[in-house]
């Protein structure tokens, strides 16, 4: 699994079942040119906290391309989702197999927001943490070291 983060502060990630955008926090026209490669929108955005810098256009964007979001409740509360396929997890450890050939297991962490998460994300080959915000629970921190790539944000 490959990854590049961008310039709002999210990340791409392209994984063999297809891409999976890691929040917003752009424009909508960044957030185009950073998750729309060869004309194909990402299979999925997962939107790990409500704040502006994580959130904000991340419904426009979902709504425009028809892409499927992943987020809390709590955090999906704050959003326009109108029109929008959305698959709302409870933190912690929750997990959900989407029928998109992938796997994500949310982790609690230690931020200013409602339930804000990191997560593991798992495809057939490989298993990624990304820790965009906070602190990681010290109990927590066992599940990230089974991952083959770990990416910490701030």
């Amino acid at each position: 699994m490959k990854w590049r983060s961008n310039s709002f502060g999210g990340i791409l990630l392209e994984s063999v079942c297809g891409n999976i955008a890691i929040n917003g926090g752009g424009t909508l026209a960044d957030m185009e040119h950073a998750y729309i490669l060869d004309g194909k929108a990402p299979l999925a955005m997962i939107v790990t906290c409500e704040h502006h810098h994580r959130s904000h256009n991340a419904d426009r964007f979902c709504l425009k391309h028809n892409v499927p979001l992943i987020a809390t409740t709590l955090c999906a509360d704050r959003l326009l989702l109108e029109g929008i396929s959305t698959h709302l997890q409870t933190v912690p450890e929750s997990r959900l197999f989407v029928k998109l050939g992938f796997g994500i297991s949310l982790i609690p962490v230690r931020y200013d927001s409602v339930e804000p998460f990191c997560f593991m994300l798992h495809d057939s080959k490989n298993q990624i943490g990304i820790v965009p915000d906070g602190k990681i629970f010290p109990d927590l921190a066992k599940y990230l070291f089974d991952c083959d790539t770990v990416i910490l944000g701030n």
